[in-house]
């Protein structure tokens, strides 16, 4: 119990509960106040920032696949007419390997069927037989495989067109998104032209306003921080560093 004229103030230096000298905040400060809108515009940037690099990603995937794809198409005609060479050698080399093999059954047939057959003769007939076969066999299988090259470079060509469609679909859903975004410049918002290199011209447009989009966003959230920052060093105190906003709001609710 304290003595007549004894003093029952709190002593210097330990104020609301808090001995490093800082005066802890009433719940309803505006202190407080401050702190938690800081947090609010803090949060509601940090996600306004995830979009535009969510949006920054799809554009930048429309972009390289409108160039690979480009690319791809523009290689088909080229590669098309390399078959079409292979397949006329293949057709000449199946055509000469059909009269060979005639040539050779009539051959063995003639001395098979002579009188004055000798058995050498027939054998080698016999061999040069086997021999057009097989050439014949090779000839086939050969146009066979160029058969296939062609066909499936014609279905390869066909899936590049659908996946031009397709592009051009996802860059306007990109384009839409962009729209939602308050600082992107409209310039980079319009619906692109369907075309491969049209898409690619625009995904450059797109990648340099999210570029500046983004920094502008990042230098807002650091001016957020260094304002939380010496709002919590006032009130506390002591040096925050760089301590996030959440961080400070948290501190000063404590010292109540």
């Amino acid at each position: 119990m304290s003595s007549p004229g004894e003093s029952t103030s709190t002593p210097v230096g330990v104020v609301g509960g808090c001995d490093n000298g800082a005066v802890a905040p009433p719940p309803g400060s505006p202190l407080l106040a401050i702190a938690r809108e800081l947090e609010r515009r803090d949060d509601a940037v940090a996600r306004e920032l995830e979009v535009v690099i969510a949006v920054a990603g799809r554009a930048a995937h429309v972009r390289s696949r409108a160039a690979a794809t480009r690319a791809a198409l523009e290689a088909v005609p080229a590669e098309l007419a390399e078959l079409a060479g292979r397949r006329d050698d293949a057709d000449v080399e199946l055509a000469d390997a059909k009269t060979n093999l005639a040539s050779a059954v009539a051959r063995l047939e003639e001395l098979s069927s002579s009188r004055r057959r000798r058995v050498d003769e027939v054998q080698r007939a016999e061999k040069e037989l086997a021999t057009a076969r097989e050439a014949l066999s090779d000839a086939e299988s050969r146009l066979g495989r160029v058969n296939a090259l062609e066909a499936a470079l014609e279905s390869q060509a066909r899936e590049l067109d659908e996946q031009k469609a397709r592009l051009g679909e996802e860059a306007s859903v990109v384009a839409s998104e962009l729209r939602a975004l308050e600082r992107v410049a409209a310039a980079a918002t319009d619906d692109p032209e369907p075309e491969l290199s049209a898409l690619e011209e625009w995904g450059g447009q797109v990648r340099s306003a999210l570029f500046v989009a983004r920094a502008t966003l990042e230098q807002e959230r650091e001016r957020i921080v260094v304002e939380a920052n010496v709002l919590g060093a006032s009130a506390l105190g002591e040096d925050l560093g760089a301590s996030s906003v959440a961080l400070v709001r948290r501190r000063l609710e404590q010292l109540g």
